[in-house]
């Protein structure tokens, strides 16, 4: 993914001690949120487990690496998250996500020792409610949102050029029968 064609990132103030706030984007609030998550028993990683529950009806939102390798893989997590109504968020790597998800081996100092990448993770449980997950819920209303309004102005588009192309069928019609 390009960084200079991406969306602009929005950010949203959190209270992180008394009289402190931080600005956070929604990556961040997604990665705390994960964190929660996978302190809670509430992430699958890996396709096996996230297309189980996305099949049963139980995920509640659905991560996919850009850089997955497998079109199967692609195909299949978004027929299934199209299925059940779920978010699908695409992350950037699936290394990226394995970190994440907690799939890391961290040495004394906290950098990463060793780290295992996967493609796709689904949250089943988000753990309390923070401001981090108000954050992230809000961002995927206000894309839904957007999708909702830019598939709208498609549906708009092609009903106008269909009216068009009837209208211009009716006026040759009309022209063929003036002309007998």
């Amino acid at each position: 993914m390009a960084e200079d064609s991406a969306a602009p990132i929005e950010t949203s103030a959190v209270a992180t001690e008394v009289g402190k706030t931080e600005e956070i984007d929604h990556l961040e609030a997604l990665r705390r949120v994960l964190r929660k998550a996978n302190s809670v028993n509430g992430l699958r990683r890996g396709l096996h487990e996230t297309a189980k529950v996305l099949d049963n009806g139980t995920a509640r939102l659905c991560l996919l690496a850009a850089d997955c390798e497998n079109p199967e893989y692609i195909k299949l997590i978004k027929a299934l998250c199209d299925a059940s109504k779920i978010h699908l968020l695409e992350i950037e790597s699936r290394a990226l996500l394995g970190e994440w998800c907690g799939l890391v081996k961290r040495d004394e100092e906290g950098a990463v020792r060793k780290a295992v990448k996967t493609s796709v993770a689904a949250i089943t449980d988000f753990g309390d409610d923070s401001t981090e997950l108000h954050i992230l819920m809000n961002h995927l209303k206000k894309e839904t949102a957007e999708l909702a309004c830019a598939r709208g102005a498609d549906r708009l588009t092609l009903v106008l050029a269909r009216t068009h192309l009837a209208r211009v069928h009716i006026c040759d019609l009309n022209l063929a029968d003036q002309g007998r």
